[in-house]
């Protein structure tokens, strides 16, 4: 296989394929990430926030399991999450309730699969494991559990919507090791997906043009953008409408992820 200048031999492509992120395939995710590291990201603060939350007793849910309102309200109030205009969600909705804010959705889902919190007599706590991973000196820890469930057991699609088939998890170990070779600048939104994915079906002969490019962002980047290990800008246009967006890895990004391919 070559993607671009990157040329893998058959064993090295599928040991990418194989890779669940349990460090136990070429992609290793980092544990020892400090939290002053993480401030400004946006899963690992504000899981915290929700964490502290659950293990003081606040996480109330509906009878059908979601958060009750009181509790998305205020997480609308604490969150600080790029890209989530809390006022557009009051403004849209009377009465928000959880799948109506997305962090909620989010880290509730991942809390969930991680085995960080339970539903417990109509509320939802925190596990043991979820209490040792809200100490301060596990921020990183927490960071890795969060990220290796997001990629490789959560439903990246979840969020979305779209309909397309979830093609990027059985790759995303491939992915992310492309990603990081090729994203050291600002690269457009459909030339980095060529980069860093294998040419699937779904993506070189779509039903409906630009759903590849629209799953690429909402399945992969956007969640890379929230652990901190991307960064978006836009490319200037004449209207929003047709602005390109452009994406480039962070520091966070070698700090947090290392590969070792099979020689």
């Amino acid at each position: 296989m070559t993607a671009g200048i990157v040329k893998l031999t058959e064993r090295q492509f599928l040991a990418f394929i194989d890779d669940r992120l349990d460090g136990t395939g070429p992609c290793a995710v980092a544990e020892e990430v400090p939290l002053a590291a993480l401030a400004t990201t946006d899963v690992v603060p504000n899981a915290r926030v929700l964490m502290a939350m659950l293990a003081d007793g606040g996480g109330k849910l509906t009878a059908k399991g979601n958060f009750n309102r009181k509790l998305v309200e205020t997480l609308m109030e604490r969150f600080q999450w790029r890209g989530c205009d809390t006022a557009a969600v009051r403004g849209a909705y009377k009465a928000v309730n959880e799948h109506d804010f997305v962090p909620a959705m989010y880290l509730h889902a991942i809390f969930k699969l991680a085995g960080l919190a339970r539903r417990r007599k109509g509320t939802l706590e925190l596990t043991r494991k979820g209490r040792a991973l809200l100490l301060e000196e596990a921020a990183g820890r927490l960071q890795a559990v969060l990220f290796r469930t997001t990629f490789s057991r959560y439903n990246l699609g979840y969020l979305d919507g779209l309909a397309m088939a979830e093609v990027f998890q059985p790759q995303i170990s491939l992915i992310l090791y492309l990603t990081g070779r090729f994203c050291t600048d600002w690269r457009p939104l459909d030339a980095l997906m060529r980069s860093v994915t294998f040419p699937v079906p779904e993506l070189t002969e779509p039903e409906y043009p630009n759903l590849p490019q629209a799953a690429f962002n909402a399945r992969v980047l956007r969640y890379l953008c929230w652990f901190g290990l991307l960064e978006e800008s836009r490319a200037a246009a004449n209207d929003d409408w047709h602005t390109t967006r452009l994406y480039r890895k962070t520091p966070l990004y070698d700090r947090t992820l290392s590969f070792e391919l099979l020689r």
